[in-house]
């Protein structure tokens, strides 16, 4: 699949250059989550035979009581709690911190900062000791320290030998209380942030999941922020400093240990580690932001060409934290609805109907803010309404009958079986008690929501499915290849409409980039560009430019170490037919001057935005084509710039409804020597700077035409495309520029 993308790429940079630019169901969250429910694992949509299953046949054991073991509780006279078991088992000890922060509380425009934090807290070494040092003493010693900033808490955990610990804590300690944040680690930790949003956009479930909390929560809201190329480019060790400063402290931090050691002796050592930690006088634990969704029905699309099944997201925002008495017939709710194997979505949507690889869904319930219902399928494209319209029935019947005495028994039984998970290790008991005092929940909620379950009847189910489901109050999300899809998405919406998302990954604010990188020129720089783009124009060729009507232009392409041959047809009215041969066939791309087709011998399709917009923007940049719009240009005068020591005119071009570039102009000939401007990847949507390098020119119809055109992009050369044929005012049949012929 991946080698299958890189070519889809090439081949669609390849036109580029030609063209002139060159260029398992659901698992049960465990009640620990500090979520809001999360939108889970889900399954991993390979197919299982279920046709003769019986969920009748699932036995459950019988769920025994659960007995808290032993756990010291101490506090320091700075505030900072900790908690301990002693478990002789392993030689081994270790520590889970939590501190009151997140990704919540960063500022908007800095999106991204709690990550880069909580990486670099551990990477950036201390303020005693490098990030080798740490590195070099715990590879030794054979331990792991970790640190990490999530949504709405930070963690650090530590691991060692028994023998070890008297080493390790300090360092443990120093990590938390005094990192240094060495430069060259934030740099190498926003690099891998900036890698990670290249690639956002290659699976579709996450995709769906990010654009649905903004559907659900509101695109500006805290729970559905995404950081950006520009909001990491804003992080420096000053803000580092800072949001570490303003939250990591000794009373908003919670410590568990457990392993083999005494008890005494560890409270010794740890009064030893954090007692010189000063506590922030008047901190007050920072509180979550509102949640602020409002239900509505809406149906949203994301186009992903390269994918053979469709994503869909539906749900509202929730209603309800983890303290409100309904939460517990909720649980009960969503397992009855989306609870494995015995759920109605599986037994309905896959198993009955085969209209899903796999079902999933939530009614998502925070300790400290409200959740969201969500409720997803993944489906093949020719099923995408189908499958929606499925589910969609089977939340409402939510509402409209009371699960049946086997389907209750089968959610309480598997929900509270899953409960031995979430006390088999120490590690997770004590974050539960960390979990429950952090939010200020009792110590036994465990034991109530297992108590609650257990009396949970099916008028509670049906009462809380109709006080808290609204199925025509949803946001559908759907994620695929809208020309495969069995209807078209607006029969799902009330008035026909359908919101089509942009997943483009931008590269600056909205508002800002065409102000930093256009500023207005001058009517002195506009009057001396349009006299230099005429010098250019008649060094070029001059009054041959008025004779032509259409072009014909045939090219060899070496890219990414293959050979591809291309030919670009177009005429003045902005019509364009270019085709590519490549292994697997002719790939062709038809522009009507409405409306862009691909056509691949998979089938034809239209061409997504984005990629028409590319695709003409290396139209404007082809020298013959821009040599006949002259009338068509906004140009200005830039004065001179020296590249590789020679002194070139550049001459900057803004096509008419396409974006700015520069031609640099040789003074001797008055030849585009070269072409800078800002690309960005097809499939990643990941800016680069890229220039065209134009050589060998030779006349043909009466104008010069580069032969050689050499692409860099980031300074680094991608493709080399020769010109093998080249004619104006060609006899192309009718219908030429449709996907027709």
């Amino acid at each position: 699949m991946q080698r299958l993308r890189y070519l889809n790429a090439l081949l669609l940079a390849v036109l580029l250059v030609t063209a002139g630019c060159a260029g398992s169901q659901q698992a049960t969250p465990s009640p620990d989550d500090d979520s809001d429910g999360g939108m889970g694992s889900g399954s991993t949509g390979q197919d299982i035979r279920v046709s003769e299953f019986d969920v009748s046949e699932i036995t459950y054991p019988e769920v025994s009581d659960f007995q808290m073991p032993d756990v010291e509780k101490f506090e320091l006279e700075n505030g900072m709690k900790f908690y301990l078991i002693e478990d002789h088992e392993l030689p081994t000890v270790s520590a889970s911190a939590r501190v009151g922060t997140g990704e919540v509380w960063e500022p908007a425009d800095h999106a991204g900062l709690a990550s880069v934090t909580g990486t670099v807290m551990r990477t950036g070494g201390t303020q005693s000791m490098s990030s080798d040092e740490v590195n070099q003493l715990l590879e030794n010693l054979g331990a792991t320290v970790e640190t990490s900033i999530g949504e709405t808490s930070g963690s650090a955990f530590m691991n060692t030998l028994a023998d070890n610990v008297d080493q390790v804590l300090p360092v443990f300690a120093d990590v938390l209380m005094n990192p240094a944040f060495a430069e060259d680690k934030i740099e190498q930790a926003k690099s891998q942030q900036k890698t990670s949003i290249s690639r956002r956009n290659d699976n579709p479930r996450q995709i769906a999941s990010r654009e649905f909390d903004k559907l659900v929560y509101g695109a500006d809201s805290p729970y559905a922020r995404v950081e950006q190329y520009y909001t990491i480019d804003e992080i420096t060790r000053e803000d580092l400093t800072r949001f570490h400063g303003q939250y990591v402290h000794p009373n908003n931090t919670l410590l568990s240990v457990w392993g083999d050691f005494d008890t005494a002796d560890m409270k010794r050592k740890l009064r030893e580690a954090f007692s010189g930690w000063e506590r922030e006088a008047n901190f007050e634990k920072p509180e979550p932001p509102t949640v602020e969704g409002e239900r509505s029905y809406s149906v949203n699309f994301v186009q992903k060409d390269d994918v053979t099944q469709s994503t869909v997201f539906i749900g509202h925002p929730g209603e309800i934290k983890r303290n409100n008495p309904d939460y517990f017939p909720v649980i009960v709710m969503n397992q009855v609805l989306s609870g494995g194997f015995s759920g109605r979505l599986f037994q309905n949507v896959r198993k009955d109907q085969g209209l899903a690889y796999s079902v999933f869904g939530e009614y998502g319930a925070g300790y400290d803010r409200e959740g969201r219902f969500f409720t997803g399928v993944l489906t093949k494209s020719a099923s995408t309404v189908e499958g929606t319209r499925a589910v969609i029935e089977e939340i409402e019947k939510m509402r409209r009958r009371a699960p049946t005495e086997e389907e209750l028994k089968l959610a309480k039984q598997s929900y509270l079986n899953s409960f031995v998970f979430n006390f088999d290790r120490r590690e997770e008991i004590l974050n539960r008690l960390m979990t429950y005092e952090y939010h200020g929940y009792p110590r036994n909620f465990l034991d109530q929501i297992k108590q609650g379950v257990e009396d949970v009847t099916a008028e509670d189910v049906l009462r809380v499915s109709k006080k808290y489901l609204h199925p025509d109050e949803v946001d559908i999300l759907v994620v695929g290849r809208q020309e495969d899809f069995d209807e078209d998405l607006s029969v799902l919406a009330r008035d026909g409409a359908v919101n089509e998302i942009d997943v483009s990954i931008p590269t600056s604010p909205p508002g800002e980039q065409a102000e930093e990188e256009e500023p207005a020129a001058s009517e002195e720089q506009m009057a001396a560009g349009r006299d230099l783009l005429a010098e250019v124009r008649a060094a070029m060729g001059g009054g041959a430019y008025d004779d032509i009507d259409n072009m014909r232009q045939s090219s060899e392409t070496q890219a990414g170490g293959q050979t591809l041959n291309q030919t670009v047809a177009t005429d003045l009215a902005g019509q364009v037919r270019a085709e590519v041969e490549t292994p697997r066939g002719t790939i062709t791309i038809v522009d009507d001057g409405e409306q862009a087709f691909i056509k691949t011998p998979r089938g034809t399709q239209p061409a997504p935005p984005r990629v028409r917009k590319q695709f003409l923007g290396g139209l404007q940049r082809n020298l013959t084509y821009l040599m006949t719009q002259p009338d068509e240009l906004q140009v200005s005068d830039q004065g001179t710039q020296t590249v590789e020591g020679t002194e070139l005119r550049a001459l900057r071009i803004t096509p008419s409804g396409g974006d700015a570039f520069t031609l640099l102009i040789d003074p001797e000939t008055m030849r585009p020597a070269r072409m800078t401007y800002q690309g960005q990847n097809p499939q990643t949507g990941q800016p680069f700077e890229a220039t065209n390098v134009f050589s060998d020119y030779r006349e043909k119809s009466g104008v010069m035409v580069p032969y050689t055109t050499t692409t860099y992009r980031d300074g680094k050369e991608t493709a080399t495309s020769t010109v093998t044929g080249f004619e104006t005012n060609a006899d192309f049949p009718d219908g030429y520029f449709s996907m027709e012929q």
